[in-house]
């Protein structure tokens, strides 16, 4: 009779070592861009048909948000990022907004109407980078790569202004420069 409870509890207890293990091991669906992972290169043209790379930022914390013009929560949250970048301007800090618009007018209308000046460059329907590469299911989705290009956060829309988050960001940063500032 006690071999009833004890055969329960094997199977049970293996299962759940399974699931454990299974979770512990995962890695993510192929493809997609992980945490801890080195982030995919890319080339995307600015507004001035400028060739944009990623990897042209290395040494640099780089923010890598991926919106539309059209989107709501992206319209909330640009003026916050454009507040955030300005307060970074002179730290190694690169902010790329990438807008899967499918032209450039309404960018730079968008771009007038909120007083932008976020470096910008184009992925027409999010073809080529947002969905293909980086394959982004929603706007906003912003990407934190560190300066080695490891991706060390990945999130969908942020209040970037908030106190926790900007220090969070800064001590991201490359500290070469405090260094430099102290001698």
């Amino acid at each position: 009779m006690r071999i009833k409870p004890i055969l329960f509890f094997l199977i049970v207890g293996s299962l759940a070592g399974y699931f454990v293990y299974r979770e512990a091991t995962r890695t993510g669906k192929s493809g997609v861009v992980n945490i801890g992972s080195q982030a995919p290169d890319f080339s995307l043209k600015d507004e001035n048909g400028k060739e944009v790379k990623l990897s042209d930022y290395r040494g640099k914390l780089v923010f890598l948000n991926f919106w539309a013009t059209w989107c709501e929560p992206c319209i909330e949250e640009m003026p916050e990022m454009e507040m955030l970048k300005n307060r970074l301007k002179d730290r190694k800090f690169q902010m790329l907004a990438v807008s899967v618009d499918l032209d450039w007018d309404p960018i730079k209308q968008f771009y007038k109407k909120y007083n932008l000046t976020i470096p910008t460059a184009l992925d027409p329907g999010g073809v080529q980078v947002a969905k293909g590469i980086y394959k982004v299911t929603g706007w906003p989705e912003t990407f934190l790569i560190d300066a080695n290009g490891y991706v060390v956060k990945h999130t969908w829309r942020e209040r970037w202004t908030d106190p926790r988050v900007v220090a969070y960001l800064e001590s991201l940063i490359p500290q070469e420069q405090a260094q430099k500032n102290s001698d």
